[in-house]
């Protein structure tokens, strides 16, 4: 519209240049438009971009942070924080260290599964995982999803009247320590904290070299 405007009165001003001498004219009105300045980048595109975080609210992957940092470790008291036979018989909360029961966590890429069992490993106290606490597809990897796993473990814990347990954790996966953070939300009381995550030493058999 602005554009037809400018090329109207701009023939305007033509004719009138052209007009005979002595006749008198109406002055033209002009009629006065602004443009804004285009924009960089449109909603869409920073949609596509995501939304960068910057500083501590940035999600990390357990594991991860600090993993290009050296820390000094101290291993003069090395032998001191090991458990020994005297641990197994040490009590918590009035139950021996071998009696406690075990909360095995199991954090895969996708998923985190918690199997609450006894002392013997032949009853199971109770079992959750991110699917059975309402996560489905893609929110089962979250960090909140196996917070709130280990939550529900927890009060299922605290209703039977267990407060006092063991964990071993199994597996890399993203729920690897909020899912014990859970537990202790929930006022369950972690004693020891055992990493059973297997390592292959050779791992499988690399594929053969191509030859071309």
């Amino acid at each position: 519209m602005a554009c037809r405007n400018l090329l109207t009165n701009l023939s305007r001003l033509s004719l009138r240049s052209g007009a005979q001498p002595g006749v008198s004219s109406v002055a033209p009105s002009f009629r006065s438009f602004g443009t804004s300045s285009a924009a960089l980048d449109s909603i869409r595109d920073n949609h596509r971009q995501g939304t960068r975080v910057v500083g501590p609210a940035a999600e990390v992957m357990e594991g991860t942070t600090g993993a290009g940092v050296q820390v000094p470790v101290n291993m003069n008291s090395l032998e001191s924080r090991l458990p020994t036979s005297e641990t197994l018989k040490q009590e918590f909360d009035g139950v021996p260290f071998c009696e406690l029961p075990i909360v095995y966590i199991k954090a895969t890429k996708n998923n985190t599964l918690v199997q609450v069992m006894d002392y013997k490993n032949e009853d199971v106290i109770t079992y959750t995982s991110c699917r059975l606490e309402g996560f489905k597809n893609a929110r089962k990897k979250t960090t909140i999803a196996g917070q709130t796993t280990g939550v529900a473990a927890g009060q299922r814990l605290v209703r039977r009247g267990v407060t006092t347990v063991r964990v071993q954790v199994k597996g890399l996966g993203p729920g690897r320590m909020t899912c014990v953070k859970g537990l202790t939300v929930a006022g369950v009381k972690v004693v020891s904290i055992t990493d059973h995550t297997p390592l292959a030493e050779l791992g499988p058999r690399p594929k053969k070299i191509r030859r071309i």
